[in-house]
């Protein structure tokens, strides 16, 4: 078959979207001609990597309307831009596929279910994500936060209610053979008129790591965390860190490694002095992929208190490397870590004062009962065994070709219910 992915970020041996959508070409790549069209910010990037490992499948296509290479792409113009290119796509996927037909095409990159991707009134049948941005945290969690990040939070919730009844997206969703949402909240936030065509899939899976195997509880030196992510206010960086700070002063040896930077970050420096554990939180900026990979190695578990992520790439890389994961009960990190593989910390009816309290006592476990510490890093490198990466991607493509096969009779209505 021939494969058109759309991944406005793609870029190799890189976290986050970039990677995601490099990775799905390569894995579409391996049993189908491809080709991927992507942003032209990330040609120098692709480009490098391909002058060492040359590559004819897949093939990149670089693009960008006239009227938006103007526009800068960083964390202020990005949304906007993302949308504004998505819809100057359709008519340039439409002339793409008059010259070269395509059999599929797999919209990736950005993955959130509030800009839709058109290109499936080219005349391709579409498969739509998978797709988050659905997830959300009950308003008594972020009370702490900036007035300015609740106020970002308030218009986002907006744009969740907004986007039921959306035109536009209703338009881009109705050109789809298959939506995967990354999770339930995701999929529950949808407009409605889609649920037969709509299947939860995680976006992301594990890698597999040679030699890996069970971690021994730490001995003689403190349990070392890690954070790794944008420092952002719904990040939960700041309950994370009361929750250290509650643990130490309930006696317990526990270091807090911090990898990333973000708006947040003096704010959360200061909130780290405030709470008598500057010495304890150790300040990492941003690394180089390769050189992030290595931190894996060097703490015991994962203090992942984000408010609503979709998925989170830490998480999975985490299981892989046998590290137990601290999580809250919302997004995609509670669909990821099972009771087995870390601390899935419940936040039903509890304010932040008690959200702060159990993950302090789940990290008091990890770091005080080594028997605990141990069965849970068994069970993270079970968990990744069952979110490998080549089973999601199997899953995945089976939904995919099956929704094809079905949608070739362009009855794109009643086609997706034997996808589900």
């Amino acid at each position: 078959m021939k494969i058109l992915v759309s991944a406005f970020a793609c870029a190799p041996n890189a976290g986050s979207e970039g990677g995601v959508g490099w990775r799905w070409a390569e894995e579409w790549a391996r049993e189908h001609e491809v080709v991927v069209i992507t942003d032209t910010t990330r040609r120098a990037a692709i480009e490098a990597h391909l002058l060492n490992h040359p590559l004819n499948n897949p093939r990149f296509v670089y693009f960008r309307p006239w009227w938006l290479r103007w526009m800068p792409l960083n964390s202020l113009t990005a949304q906007v831009l993302y949308q504004l290119w998505q819809i100057a796509l359709l008519p340039y996927v439409r002339q793409l596929h008059g010259v070269e037909p395509f059999d599929l095409a797999h919209h990736v990159s950005y993955g959130v279910f509030r800009q839709p991707s058109l290109i499936g009134h080219a005349g391709i049948p579409l498969v739509f994500g998978p797709v988050g941005g659905g997830e959300d945290a009950p308003w008594r969690l972020k009370q702490s936060m900036s007035l300015a990040e609740r106020v970002r939070e308030f218009l986002r919730s907006l744009l969740n209610r907004f986007a039921r009844i959306d035109p536009l997206l209703r338009w881009g969703l109705k050109g789809c053979v298959l939506i995967l949402a990354k999770t339930g909240d995701t999929a529950r936030a949808l407009p409605a008129g889609f649920e037969s065509r709509t299947v939860v899939a995680l976006e992301i899976g594990t890698l597999p790591r040679d030699g890996m195997a069970p971690r021994q509880a730490p001995a003689g030196r403190p349990l070392r965390l890690l954070f790794a992510g944008r420092l952002l206010g719904w990040k939960g960086i700041h309950l994370g860190l009361a929750s250290i700070a509650r643990a130490r002063a309930a006696g317990v040896n526990v270091e807090f490694h911090v990898v990333g930077g973000g708006p947040s970050e003096g704010h959360l420096r200061r909130q780290a002095e405030r709470l008598g554990i500057g010495e304890v939180v150790k300040w990492f900026p941003s690394i180089p992929q390769s050189e992030f990979i290595a931190k894996y190695r060097e703490v015991d578990a994962v203090l992942f208190p984000s408010l609503h992520d979709s998925s989170g790439n830490v998480v999975m890389e985490a299981l892989s490397f046998a590290l137990p994961v601290i999580c809250l009960d919302l997004g995609g990190p509670a669909e990821i870590v099972a009771d087995e593989s870390g601390c899935v910390v419940r936040t039903a009816g509890l304010d932040e004062a008690g959200v702060i309290a159990h993950m302090a006592s789940a990290i008091e476990r990890l770091a005080r009962d080594a028997g605990e510490y141990e069965r849970l890093s068994a069970g993270a490198l079970a968990r990744a065994e069952e979110l490998a990466w080549d089973k999601q991607v199997t899953r995945i493509k089976g939904l995919a070709l099956d929704c094809v096969s079905s949608a070739r009779a362009d009855a794109v209505e009643t086609v997706a219910a034997p996808c589900k």
